[in-house]
């Protein structure tokens, strides 16, 4: 189950197919350069096919990407942001999921695929971007892990985090979700909010205001902690996650705040969730753990534009 969490850890607009996968200049891959703050390098299409089928939550879109991805990797095996991509699609539950938060029903359960691992090791090895040797590393030691692996797990999830702060602080998060721990749960997502912002964050829920709108103007650490193409719901996301902790933890005052502050996020308007939102502040739905589990381990929480 811990798996099923991570997949909210992870995070091109063609849709044409490339019978090669090969890009005439691998130095401009994804992958390569730091993309902490930007997106670095140029998609081929099958990589651009996969982000466009996950914004737009298809699930047949995505299946099909992801067989284009594993024929470019066959025929180009140095191609570590495919192949990141391709681990990535396992841990993704499918759009069912998000359908369910946004009518208030329970979501159905989700187990990703841990034969994803050998092509994260893969990924692993052709990598170059912290941005994502720390999201490829952190799923393959959480996947590591799950399998009994603790002597390669520890160390690779370690060295993920190295790499990529924020991406293991939120890891982080999601299993202390898992184990029903809300108190640790707003610990480590009161330091994500840190990492991001740079600076300590009211507990009171005080700065609930500025960093959302340190959000919407791109103003945080790195381009994961706001919404951006490939997640143009992540502010949104991530303010409710921390309006919801408050609530949980009796923090009636901040958790208000944040809801607030998620109603002010530039990317509010198309989300999904939104109706998620008006109804704690009107206290028709109130927070609870299994609901506040579904949202944070959904990928689509973040990642999808829009339902089908």
């Amino acid at each position: 189950m811990i798996l099923t969490m991570l997949a909210a850890a992870v995070s091109g607009c063609g849709s044409s197919p490339n019978p090669t996968g090969v890009d005439a200049a691998p130095s401009l891959r994804p992958g390569v350069d730091d993309s902490s703050l930007v997106f670095m390098g140029t998609p081929n299409a099958d990589e651009s096919a996969f982000w466009t089928a996950v914004r737009d939550a298809d699930d047949v879109a995505r299946a099909t990407a992801v067989t284009q991805l594993k024929a470019d990797v066959a025929g180009d095996p140095t191609n570590g942001y495919s192949e990141f991509l391709i681990g990535a699609s396992s841990f993704m539950p499918p759009n069912t999921v998000l359908s369910a938060l946004a009518s208030g029903a329970q979501p159905p359960a989700f187990q990703p695929d841990l034969t994803a691992v050998p092509i994260l090791q893969e990924g692993l090895a052709n990598l170059t971007d912290p941005f994502y040797l720390g999201f490829d590393g952190a799923l393959l030691g959480a996947a590591e892990l799950a399998m009994g692996d603790t002597v390669d797990g520890g160390p690779t999830f370690a060295t993920a985090s190295a790499y990529n702060h924020e991406a293991s602080a939120f890891v982080t998060l999601l299993g202390d979700l898992q184990m029903q721990d809300a108190a640790s749960a707003l610990t480590d997502m009161s330091a994500f909010y840190e990492l991001c912002n740079g600076a300590p964050v009211d507990q009171g829920g005080n700065d609930a205001g500025s960093y959302g709108a340190k959000q919407n103007a791109g103003a945080l650490a790195q381009r994961e902690c706001y919404s951006g193409y490939y997640a143009p719901h992540g502010s949104s996301g991530e303010l409710l996650i921390m309006g919801d902790l408050q609530a949980l933890n009796g923090n009636a005052q901040a958790a208000t705040a944040y809801y607030n502050a998620t109603q002010s996020a530039s990317d509010y308007s198309t989300w999904v969730l939104a109706p998620l939102v008006e109804q704690r502040l009107s206290g028709a739905h109130p927070a609870d753990l299994p609901t506040l589990g579904a949202i944070a381990s959904a990928c689509a929480t973040c990642h999808t534009n829009q339902l089908p």
